[in-house]
């Protein structure tokens, strides 16, 4: 199908590739811009280009630049529900678009075209509104566009949002000249007293023989080795395409050494600082290196919240450590888009600090019209629940109401009853959905189906320790504990995955053989599985 200018059709794929082709030698840089209803970005990490050519959702990525032809490949059905149009654009560093024979945009479904667009009589712009991806109704369309800017790619960028920055060198604060600077001066590179029109590298204690030329500031050079630069930069100092190489290279490295010093001293110390010391020797700005850092920054902090739920406690010090974590990473990395994910992981260490209050016997008190309670009788918890037995037909579900006082446990339905005081239960605990409750009389314990069941357990564990004096069966807090060394032996054999499904959210730690069937808390008994994996598996083998 070919579009007009102004025409639109529907994509009938989750996944396309936008091809750009123009019939001459010049270049034209691609873009994609990820919109909000309001037609604006929502970070600069949503705008696409030659420096940036994968958005970190991994929906939208620039697959493919060479002269006559780019490729920006998206996958529809990945974009964000916060993103309601991808626009498509190019630009031209020298010259504009009235320059540029054979223009046109093609989508394909793999091998499939689907429509094409020629992008003919264009005015002397130097930056052009190709066409646009867009929901209508739960259904994704192209538009054809079309539409330029005089003031270049810095003019549409700003038209969506885009912070256009074009900051001076971050050169460091020079010594005095022909003076030796103070033992406390940061690592980095001087201006060298024996040579005005170099830089030499200090080390923090000494001189090394490290040198390179002084490049002055301009907003057309790469302040990194002094070329001229195709595109501006955005959002931030970017190295320039004679540099890219180069520094990619460098930072896949840096990257493996960064995740390394995180798992052995956190975000923090001097293997911390010594990474940012060698990002400036090698002229790399820092923010690239914050960029790099991201997605490492959040799986770090996932393997930090495992790690604490890995004995199902949650104590002071490791929400002290999760919140000093989000602070470190925080300054050095700027968590930005992520923000959401890390407000999720933070609301799962309060949830689990809350319940190891409540099973330490910080008790909640509840009023309930009706019940007739025994002198100097709390209630601490009233829920619908189902009592669950095993028959030889299959489970029979009994409705009723699970009620945890100070005195005693009780089931009551409309049909018949239980009452249990505390010391008849041996333990309590919630497992693949229910609570399990252990008692030392077949009457009154059993499986119970309820809302919250990890809530409902905390509390009636709570209500057990306080019955009891905090005396619990032997052996069975300590059981589950995982020594640190090895739940780094099974994350790092396992890969921070979950072992079904590959999924990095919400990971546990899970017995292979349950505990309740004798397994070992070991490096050979234990895996890595997310919360849905979890539940699935339950106690099977």
């Amino acid at each position: 199908m070919k579009l007009s200018r102004g025409a639109n059709a529907e994509i009938a794929a989750s996944a396309v590739d936008v091809e750009l082709r123009w019939t001459s030698q010049r270049e034209v840089d691609p873009q994609a811009l990820l919109l909000t209803e309001a037609g604006k970005i929502r970070t600069n990490d949503d705008f696409v280009f030659y420096n940036a050519a994968r958005h970190p959702s991994g929906a939208v990525a620039l697959t493919a630049s060479d002269v006559g032809r780019s490729v920006l490949t998206v996958s529809l059905d990945t974009v964000e529900a916060a993103v309601s149009r991808v626009v498509i654009s190019g630009s031209v560093d020298e010259g504009s678009f009235a320059d540029i024979p054979g223009l046109s945009v093609t989508v394909y479904d793999g091998s499939n075209v689907l429509l094409s667009f020629d992008v003919d009589g264009v005015e002397a712009v130097t930056a052009i509104m190709l066409g646009e991806l867009y929901r209508r109704n739960g259904v994704w369309k192209f538009r054809a566009v079309g539409q330029g800017w005089d003031s270049g790619l810095r003019g549409l960028a700003e038209e969506f949002g885009v912070e256009v920055d074009d900051p001076p060198s971050e050169a460091p604060t020079a010594p005095v000249a022909g003076k030796r600077p103070h033992t406390d001066n940061a690592p980095g590179w001087y201006p060298d007293s024996s040579a005005p029109d170099r830089l030499r590298w200090w080390n923090g204690t000494a001189w090394t023989d490290d040198n390179h030329p002084i490049i002055p500031p301009n907003p057309g050079l790469c302040d990194r080795c002094g070329r001229e630069k195709r595109i501006p930069r955005f959002g931030g100092q970017r190295p320039c395409r004679w540099c890219e190489s180069d520094v990619s290279r460098f930072l896949e490295g840096w990257r493996s050494r960064a995740w390394q010093v995180l798992t052995t001293c956190g975000p923090r110390g001097d293997a911390w600082d010594q990474l940012w010391i060698e990002l400036r020797f090698e002229r790399i700005h820092e923010a690239s290196g914050r960029e790099a850092l991201r997605p490492l920054a959040i799986s770090y902090l996932e393997r930090v919240v495992s790690f604490a739920f890995a004995d199902n406690e949650i104590d002071d010090s490791e929400m002290e450590n999760f919140t000093r974590t989000v602070a470190d990473l925080q300054r050095a990395v700027d968590l930005g888009i992520a923000r959401q994910r890390v407000e999720e992981l933070r609301q799962r260490m309060h949830r689990g600090r809350a319940l190891t209050q409540v099973r330490a016997g910080e008790l909640p008190s509840v009023q309930r019209q009706g019940l007739h309670l025994e002198v100097d009788e709390t209630v601490y918890l009233d829920v619908n629940a189902a009592q669950v037995k095993y028959l030889a037909s299959g489970p029979k579900h009994t409705e009723g109401r699970l009620i945890g006082s100070s005195k005693k446990l009780r089931f009551v339905s409309a049909g018949a009853g239980t009452e249990l005081p505390w010391a008849k239960i041996v333990s309590i605990s919630a497992e693949y959905g229910n609570v399990i409750i252990a008692a030392s009389t077949a009457r009154g314990g059993g499986t119970y189906r309820v809302p919250d069941p990890e809530y409902v357990a905390a509390v009636l564990e709570g209500a057990l320790r306080v019955a009891k004096r905090l005396v619990l069966a032997p052996g069975q807090r300590d059981s589950r504990s995982i020594p640190p060394h090895v739940k780094a032996a099974v994350w790092q054999r396992d890969g921070g995955r979950c072992c079904q499904c590959s999924d990095t959210h919400y990971l546990e730690f899970d017995h292979v053989i349950p505990l309740s069937r004798g397994g070992a808390t070991s490096i050979n008994n234990l895996q890595i599985l997310c919360r849905k994996c979890n539940l699935e598996k339950g106690a099977r083998l």
